[in-house]
Order: C-alpha cells, then sequence, then structure tokens
C-alpha cells in the first residue's frame, strides 16, 4: 500500500511538472515567435494613426477632440499616450502590444478549460497569432479583459467587483468589445435572477452589487461618449450613416460572417449571391451546432446566443467589417465554452424536450446525441482552420510587407532627403510615414502640415493638378529648391512650372493602397 501511495504520487507529480513544461513552452514559442513576427512587421494606417494623435496632439483636451474621429473608446489611447512620454518610436507601441497579447496567451493557457491538442491549435489561430498579436490595434487589450473575466470568474460567488471593473475596462477597448461586456453583465444577472433554477447561490451583499452596477454603469457611459462621433466625422459615415431598412440580401451576408469567423480558410464572396446563400445557410448550421451544445448549460447558452446576436445585428445596421471586427464572433464562442466549464448539466437527456410532441422529441434528442458525440471533434476542425489561417497569414506578413511605408521612410532617411519639405497624398495612406521618419508632411486633402488624420468635413479629395499647385505653393513658401511628393498611386498629370523626376517604387505591400511612388520636385 506504500508503495502504491508513492507510485500515485510520483505520477501525480511527474503529471504536474509535464503540464508546467508543456504551458512553459507554448508560452515561450508564442512569445518568441511573436517577437520575431511583430519587429519584422510594418504597421499600416490603422496602427499608426492612433500613434501620431498621441504623439503630436498638443494638448490632453486637443488629445480628447481627436481621439473621438478615431471611432473607438479611450483605454488604448491613454496608453499610446503614456508610451509617447517614453520615446516616440513606434517599435514601443509594438512590443506593449506584444506583452499584452502574450498575457492573453498565458491566461489562456494556464486556465482555460481546454485539452492541450486544442490550447496549442487555438494559441496559433489566426486572431491570436496574427491578428491580435502582430497588428498593434486595440483589439488584443479587449480579448485580454475578457480572458481575464473568464480566468476569475467564480469571484462571482462572493463577489462582483472584480468583475465589474474588467467589464467596465472591457466596454472601453473597441465597440465589439462594449457588446461582449453587454452581453457578460446580461449572463450575470440572467445568473443572478435564476439563481434557484440554475442551482447557483451568491454570497454577495446589496452594497457589493450596487458599487459593482455603478462601475459598470460608469465605464459604460464613458465608453459610449467617446464613440458618439463629432457631427463632421465622415469615419465610416459617423453617426448617421445606419442600415435601418430590410433587405434580405444583406441580412445573408451578415450571416455569413459565422462561417467567415469561425472558418477563415474558404471565405465567401460578398458579390456572389451564391457565395452568400450557402454560407448564409452553412453558418446557421453552425450556430444550430453551438446551441444545442449549450442547452444544457442555460448561463453559458444565454450568453452564445445574446453575444453572437448583438454582434451580427450591429454588422448588419452598420458595418459588414473585416476578420478583425466578425473575428469577435470566434472570440464569443471560445468564451462560452469557458463558461460552460463552470456549470454541471441541469437536465438529464431525457428531460431536455419533454413538452414537446413525442416524435419531434425524439428527432431532437437524436439530434442532440449526435452534437454530443461529434462536439469535440467539430471544435477540433474549427481550431484546425483557424491555425491554417494563422499559420499562412504570419507566414504572409514574413515575406511581404503589410505596408510599404516602413521601407520607404528608411530610404528617405537613408538618402537625407527628409531635409527637404514633404509633400504627401493620399493623407490616410501617407501618415504612416510620417510616424516612422518622426515629421510632419504637407497634405493636400487638409492643406497643412501635420501627421495625424481626422476623417472630418476639413479633408477634400483632391486631383492631381491640385496636388502639384500645392506642391508648387509649398516650394514658394519655403523657399526650399526641391521637394519630396509622395504619392500612393502614379502621377497621372505634370506641370508647365514644375521638373518632376521619379525617384523610387515601393510596390511591395498587403495593403493595396500603401504602396507609394516617390518624386523630386523642383521649379521649372
Amino acid at each position: 500500500m506504500i508503495l502504491l501511495n508513492y507510485s500515485l504520487a510520483t505520477l501525480k507529480s511527474s503529471l504536474i511538472k509535464n503540464d508546467r513544461q508543456f504551458n512553459l513552452l507554448i508560452i515561450i514559442s508564442f512569445l518568441g515567435l511573436g517577437l520575431l513576427g511583430i519587429l519584422n512587421h510594418a504597421m499600416w494606417r490603422d496602427e499608426l494613426n492612433g500613434w501620431l494623435i498621441a504623439r503630436d496632439s498638443e494638448s490632453f483636451g486637443q488629445f480628447l477632440y481627436n481621439i473621438r474621429y478615431e471611432g473607438h473608446p479611450i483605454l488604448w489611447y491613454l496608453c499610446l499616450l503614456l508610451l509617447n512620454q517614453v520615446t516616440h518610436n513606434p517599435i514601443i507601441m509594438q512590443l506593449f502590444h506584444l506583452a499584452i497579447a502574450t498575457s492573453c496567451t498565458i491566461l489562456f493557457v494556464l486556465f482555460s478549460p481546454f485539452t492541450k491538442l486544442q490550447k496549442i491549435l487555438f494559441t496559433f489561430s489566426y486572431l491570436p497569432f496574427y491578428e491580435y498579436a502582430l497588428i498593434s490595434r486595440n483589439y488584443s487589450l479587449g480579448i485580454l479583459a475578457i480572458f481575464a473575466f473568464c480566468t476569475v470568474y467564480k469571484t462571482r460567488q462572493k463577489n462582483y467587483l472584480f468583475l465589474a471593473l474588467l467589464l467596465a475596462l472591457m466596454a472601453n477597448t473597441n465597440a465589439y468589445c462594449l457588446l461582449i461586456a453587454l452581453a457578460l453583465f446580461l449572463t450575470l444577472a440572467f445568473e443572478y435572477l435564476w439563481q434557484n433554477q440554475l442551482n447557483f447561490k451568491t454570497q454577495a451583499t446589496l452594497q457589493n452589487i450596487l458599487i459593482s452596477l455603478a462601475i459598470f454603469g460608469l465605464g459604460i457611459i464613458l465608453s459610449v461618449v467617446m464613440l458618439m462621433p463629432p457631427a463632421d466625422s465622415t469615419l465610416q459615415g459617423g453617426a448617421s450613416q445606419w442600415f435601418l431598412q430590410f433587405d434580405w440580401y444583406r441580412l445573408a451576408q451578415a450571416t455569413t460572417r459565422i462561417w467567415n469567423s469561425y472558418i477563415l480558410i474558404l471565405v465567401p464572396s460578398d458579390s456572389k449571391l451564391t457565395d452568400v446563400i450557402i454560407f448564409a445557410i452553412l453558418s446557421l448550421g453552425i450556430f444550430t451546432f453551438f446551441v444545442t451544445t449549450f442547452i444544457t448549460k442555460p448561463v453559458a447558452l444565454f450568453f452564445y446566443v445574446f453575444g453572437s446576436l448583438e454582434i451580427l445585428v450591429f454588422t448588419y445596421l452598420k458595418f459588414l467589417g473585416s476578420q478583425r471586427h466578425y473575428g469577435h464572433l470566434f472570440i464569443i464562442l471560445i468564451v462560452s465554452l469557458w463558461l460552460a466549464s463552470y456549470y454541471s448539466e441541469l437536465h438529464s437527456r431525457d428531460l431536455t424536450f419533454k413538452k414537446l410532441p413525442q416524435k419531434t422529441k425524439k428527432i431532437l434528442l437524436k439530434w442532440q446525441s449526435f452534437v454530443k458525440r461529434q462536439k469535440t471533434t467539430f471544435i477540433i476542425m474549427i481550431l484546425s482552420a483557424q491555425l491554417i489561417a494563422g499559420i499562412v497569414s504570419y507566414s504572409r506578413d514574413l515575406l511581404t510587407p503589410y505596408s510599404a511605408s516602413r521601407a520607404t521612410a528608411d530610404f528617405i532617411k537613408k538618402e537625407n532627403l527628409d531635409r527637404l519639405p514633404i509633400v504627401g497624398s493620399e493623407d490616410f495612406a501617407v501618415s504612416p510615414i510620417s510616424s516612422y521618419l518622426n515629421q510632419k508632411i504637407y497634405y493636400p486633402e487638409s492643406q497643412h502640415l501635420g501627421s495625424y488624420v481626422l476623417f472630418n468635413a476639413g479633408r477634400k479629395e483632391v486631383s492631381s493638378n491640385e496636388i502639384l499647385a500645392q506642391t508648387l505653393s509649398v516650394l514658394n513658401t519655403s523657399q526650399a529648391p526641391e521637394a519630396i511628393l509622395i504619392l500612393n498611386r502614379q502621377l497621372d498629370t505634370k506641370e508647365k512650372t514644375l521638373d518632376i523626376r521619379l525617384i523610387k517604387e515601393f510596390k511591395k505591400a498587403f495593403i493595396h493602397n500603401e504602396k507609394y511612388y516617390l518624386y523630386l520636385v523642383q521649379k521649372s
């Protein structure tokens, strides 16, 4: 017996040691590959415009005014403002972002209920390994708050303060995490109001609950205030552009975002009717599958259905989005599976559909049994597709610069061209070069020297002739013999009073309109 106990203790110790080594290996691998990827990554305008606002806003009041044109809450921009007190080199933003992404991985690997294989597949999948790791935006900060919420979910049995604080922070990262924060709050409320039916009992006092509600409410108010754009904002239509009429085709397009979010290796075209119909049906099938998965765990089911519908409704009404946006549908699935692990099944299989007709009940029970058997396999399939997309995107970023902005700025500095006045158009596409140069550029669209771009009524589209006329004006004003003209398209006109010579083209970039043509301009 003593020998048996010793053997069991040794085996347990060995398993714990192996788990620690496994966890450490995943985390170190993610950090190492992430560092390689993020230092190689050439940042684009969506990453650097916020950095430029934090760098070049002349006061905190102007900073607050400027970020209202960004269409995001304040938390990420406050981080950028603090980082700019350390250095104006944007690489610090990338390292900070990698630290956030790695923190997400640490929480997921150490505290999530998934198997070792599932943890590997998710860690190196598209969203955590590429979109929310290499591209420095506010989305990873939101995922960190979400995973932290899942990690400390058990604290709701005693108090809600920490969860409320995390929800408030989550709501102030981006609009999608605001929706997820609302869904998680309502999930907590659903569980609290149905404690007896859900076999749950919280020890939180009324005072604790009221303070938690106040923290969450203040976080929501702050987020909504910052998300409300100024009256002249033109970013995604500002506050006025909402799709409020019913259109079945747009509804089908929005529905396909479930497939696009879960299965990234075969994405349908929004412009092809057949694709939209087929993948909308497949999306509904996937959604039904996971609704069935959570049906015996009502709290997880509530969050999955409500959270998913929130994102889909927003997608339909406002913005069809891209993978970084509707990818939150996949995050909602992961969180639902994570939250489900905190609960045992409340109903036996025979009671789940007890009020339905016998024939219908029999069909549904067979479907439920099928889903239960295939659940793990289906999750592995989804995670495998995500892994493939992650590896492909990560590798592509190593081989093809995301933007040509860094290469262009490096060339300008190497050739000492930064001593000359620089004119750049289109402004939003050229703005990343301003960041890498740590120098302002004259933007014809707004007719002033600047760095960041505010999408408002002050911006005007300009023709090639207008650009050249303003370049001549810059030469006259600065009394410089030459100026540099940066365009994200080839110059298609001439000006008699100017000698224009193409210096170099920078056409290797993933973002199609962040390829640049560099011209040296002199008076004739």
